[in-house]
């Protein structure tokens, strides 16, 4: 809860706190500014595209040539790979609530904005030229600590300037943004390999070295289109300041409201809540928080290792690799509006164990990849667009059955239940799995003599298998209703736009 406004410096004769942009028709999407708004989480989504495609491949060499040999080189590599989850869950709250409190003649979330993106550009081109094993994790730790910097103000920018009533479709908007950042990432390998010859290691070098400076310059082409275009109401009159109080912005009429002292929950009463949850007699949501975490936990080594078991033993080149991966953002880029609506007739317990049975039976054929031979590559792809489709009927619903057993007043607590449990599986999924992998070829080593190199990755499918078949067995255990009867598709929609990491 709030007060109201402290002061209002946003009175027509103090032209300073006033709109820079015109304010918002009620009940109605401003389309193209909503686009352009979404050029801010288009700039860190695409680097992150990339990075978690390319980075294994490229930590996995660069450790090979330096003889690193005290930690495994797959241990490692998944180390690194679950930086950017722990820095999310320690920092983008604290720079969430950082720019609510701002005072800048640039508005309350474009400074962060401005030095997070800036960096975080600097940074990834960077990293392709750091050679000194001790710096390369430097600057991979002020990439991702930039990064973090304006993830939450990304995220935020669309509601602080959209009409509460149409945010459903604003955030549907940005959503496209999310699918179109995948896309534009997985094309870097694609397109340095028109460039450069990939087939010697001189040319994959710079293929790669060129993949990071693509990224790094839709980045900063993003920023500045954004900044240009998109003018947010100024809270202060200097680069950037911080107030005790949170700044008010009217989302429709873009008008300074003035600082709003805020009331704050205490960290104990948020702490009660979460242990009843644990403690409540019926179990569903437990059994259904584990599911979510098991599916998750498997599916986070997909998108760590995969690129290394296609490059290292199929011996693709990475932009096979980076076309074999598009496939599954464009399946579910295509399929999450029709997962929803076999959702609503289905319903979402059933569609959620279809979603798992078929990723299990999409990760198994992949499991058998090189057996098809000459047709491996076009199998994979038909494969991992269906897996996109599985995958679809997962997302869409995972949340919203959480949400559907939250009792009233404890919405906000189940959902940070659910990015517990999946920020916790994203952080483990990619070490344990790497531990896996040199567990693996110190036991086998003759395998690894016998099959080539990288045999150890196709342990990934079976991994990814197994817990999925862990979640379906958890789902047993969701006894309490899971479907829409008391939470309609408006409320479903304010829900999404509330919660959404």
């Amino acid at each position: 809860m709030a007060t109201q406004p402290m002061d209002n410096p946003s009175r027509p004769e103090n032209e300073l706190f006033s709109p820079r942009m015109k304010p918002n028709t009620p009940g109605k999407v401003n389309y193209g500014r909503t686009f352009l708004i979404g050029l801010a989480f288009l700039s860190s989504q695409t680097a992150w595209a990339y990075y978690n495609f390319m980075m294994p491949i490229v930590l996995r060499e660069f450790l090979q040539d330096a003889q690193f040999y005290w930690l495994g080189t797959d241990t490692f590599v998944g180390l690194i790979m679950i930086l950017d989850n722990v820095v999310a869950i320690l920092m983008l709250p604290y720079f969430g609530v950082l720019s609510d409190h701002t005072k800048s003649k640039h508005g309350r979330r474009m400074p962060y904005i401005m030095i997070g993106c800036t960096f975080g550009a600097i940074a990834f081109s960077i990293i392709p030229q750091v050679k000194v094993l001790g710096l390369l994790f430097a600057v991979i730790t002020f990439f991702n600590l930039s990064m973090a910097f304006y993830r939450s103000c990304s995220i935020s920018l669309m509601p602080d300037l959209t009409d509460p009533k149409v945010r459903s479709t604003g955030n549907a908007i940005i959503q496209i943004m999310g699918g179109l950042s995948f896309i534009l990432g997985m094309l870097g390998p694609i397109i340095m390999e028109l460039f450069y010859d990939t087939s010697i290691p001189e040319g994959r070098t710079a293929a790669r070295t060129g993949g990071f400076y693509y990224i790094s310059i839709i980045m900063l082409i993003a920023l500045v289109i954004l900044y240009t275009t998109i003018k947010e109401t100024p809270t202060g009159t200097k680069f950037l300041q911080v107030s005790n109080n949170n700044m008010s912005v009217d989302p429709t009429t873009l008008e300074f409201l003035g600082e709003i002292e805020d009331k704050k929950v205490t960290q104990h009463k948020k702490m009660d809540y979460l242990k009843l949850l644990f403690k409540s007699k019926d179990k569903s949501i437990i059994f259904l928080l584990m599911a979510i975490f098991a599916s998750a936990f498997g599916f986070n080594a997909i998108e760590t290792y995969y690129s290394s078991y296609a490059t290292v033993f199929l011996g693709w080149s990475d932009a096979m690799a980076s076309t074999a991966l598009i496939m599954a953002p464009v399946s579910l880029f295509v399929f999450a509006v029709p997962a929803g609506k076999i959702s609503d007739r289905l319903g979402r317990k059933r569609s959620f164990m279809i979603g798992l049975v078929g990723l299990s039976v999409c990760v198994e054929i992949l499991h058998y990849t090189q057996s098809f031979e000459e047709s491996a590559f076009i199998v994979s792809m038909i494969v991992i667009f269906c897996l996109g489709l599985f995958y679809a009927l997962i997302s869409v619903n995972a949340i919203v059955m959480v949400w559907q057993m939250a009792p009233d007043g404890q919405i906000g607590t189940y959902s940070g239940a659910y990015y517990l449990f999946t920020q916790t599986a994203a952080i483990l999924s990619p070490v344990v799995m790497g531990l896996e992998f040199d567990l693996y070829i110190a036991l086998y080593p003759e395998n690894i003599a016998i099959f080539g190199e990288g045999y150890q990755y196709r342990m990934l499918f079976f991994f990814v298998l197994i817990w999925q078949i862990f979640a379906i067995i958890l789902m047993f255990g969701v006894k309490k209703e899971s479907e829409s009867k008391k939470l309609d598709k408006e409320k479903i929609q304010e829900m999404q736009e509330k919660y959404a990491d």
